[in-house]
């Protein structure tokens, strides 16, 4: 969109402070809209133009409802192209997004994801032996470390460490953009250009590792009796650049997400003793509703990431107004999570019992999205969320560096503890 005609009103910033305030404050910037324009409002930020934020329960039921070729996804998340690929099925729209998507769940699967509940425990396990006793550390890097090499193992099936480390380490260059890096999604052509085109060159060398694997895998005679996700992937011999594009979809979006979301949950459990009790409590439960209700409420109070986005191919009534064709439609995840007028007037205070009573309304709880696009790897998230955090407190003494809250900082689009999530091993078992 191009022009604000007939949208929602919202705040007349320049363009270019409100880019500056989405990439770098939206954690307040989002919250402080909400309360002057209320439910919607029009932001105008680059490089996506005009958008409109929603988290009215009815509406964002509308768009998540909606059918995929008028709200359409993967045309919203083309910014991640260069580094997930136009085959991704975080980039891909209706028919094709359906047929991907269909394709990458049996490994996403309950019962096949239960089954690496154990690998999460061992690379816990292996994690925390390095754990310095007695002096504080941020565990945000820690807990990069450590779902990197669990995601790596779960999706790409390397068990050496020489070749698990490379691919490691490579993904993780191509994921330490800086700030000044992010120009390159609002301008992509930087991408020819030093010092940009140095991350062209990062990911061209993760790619070499990552099609190596592939054809390594491909022509194993064993293939078909590994567990792992890039060996189900080249099930009906498809083309090798549409698994590249899909396991880097995987290896990105499920690493550093649930490293974030884990380093929320030990900064609120290490600050809330009495949850921390009773999770303690629950560890020898593998079903603990208790330490499931703690997951759900870290996720609703620190979202990881703070809104979806659809883009719309036809004119739609949504929230009162007609918006047109073309229209970015930007459902907030951290303003319905947080609506006094849904969770009540302790809405931003982290109270796990909330869940237990089993009321939250439709719609109101989207960490992971909704819809046919909601995130594939939700239920391995939450599994590998639970797997760490039940190692952790049976094998160590954890404590946060001081009892005040850590603030909120944007990381490109992920949100952060403001000082890494600084803990103090006290001692281990």
């Amino acid at each position: 969109m191009t022009s604000a005609a007939g949208l929602p009103p919202g705040p007349r910033l320049p363009s270019a402070l409100q880019s500056l305030m989405i990439w770098t404050q939206r954690h307040r910037f989002i919250p402080a809209m909400h309360r002057r324009y209320g439910d919607t409002f029009t932001v105008n930020a680059e490089p996506t133009g005009y958008g409109v934020v929603l988290r009215n329960p009815d509406d964002l039921r509308t768009i998540f409802r909606g059918a995929p070729e008028i709200f359409r996804a993967g045309e919203a998340n083309s910014l991640l192209a260069p580094v997930v690929g136009r085959r991704s099925v975080l980039t891909m729209d209706a028919p094709e997004h359906v047929a991907e998507r269909r394709r990458m769940l049996p490994p996403f699967h309950g019962e096949r994801i239960a089954r690496v509940a154990a690998l999460m425990e061992e690379e816990t396990e292996r994690e925390i032996a390095q754990w310095p006793i007695g002096r504080d550390f941020e565990l945000l890097p820690r807990m990069q470390e450590l779902t990197l090499r669990i995601i790596v193992r779960v999706v790409l099936g390397v068990d050496e460490d020489d070749r698990a480390t490379a691919v490691g380490a490579a993904l993780r260059r191509v994921l330490a953009f800086r700030l000044s890096d992010m120009l390159v999604w609002v301008w992509p052509a930087l991408l020819r250009v030093p010092p940009w085109s140095g991350v062209v060159r990062e990911i061209d060398r993760a790619d070499e590792l990552i099609y190596a694997e592939i054809e390594r895998r491909r022509i194993d005679p064993r293939r078909a009796e590994r567990p792992d996700v890039l060996s189900m992937l080249l099930d009906g011999d498809p083309e090798p650049g549409l698994v590249r594009d899909e396991l880097v979809t995987l290896l990105v979006a499920g690493h550093e997400t649930t490293a974030v979301a884990l380093s929320w949950t030990f900064e609120r459990l290490l600050r809330h003793s009495g949850a921390l009790d009773k999770v303690r409590a629950g560890l020898d439960d593998p079903r603990d509703p208790y330490r499931a209700a703690v997951a759900k409420e870290v996720l609703r109070l620190r979202p990881v990431i703070m809104n979806v986005a659809r883009r719309l191919t036809q004119p739609v009534e949504l929230a009162g107004h007609t918006m047109p064709a073309g229209t970015l439609l930007l459902p907030s995840i951290i303003g319905i999570q947080t609506d006094p007028e849904i969770w009540g007037p302790d809405a931003g205070y982290f109270r796990p019992e909330r869940w237990l009573s089993g009321d939250v309304p439709n719609y109101a709880w989207i960490p992971f999205g909704g819809g046919a696009r909601r995130c594939l790897g939700a239920t391995f998230a939450l599994t590998e969320m639970d797997a760490v955090l039940r190692t952790v407190l049976r094998r160590i003494d954890l404590r946060a560096d001081r009892p005040q809250d850590e603030g909120l900082r944007m990381h490109h689009i992920t949100l952060v503890p403001s000082r890494g999530a600084r803990v103090h091993v006290a001692a281990k078992d």
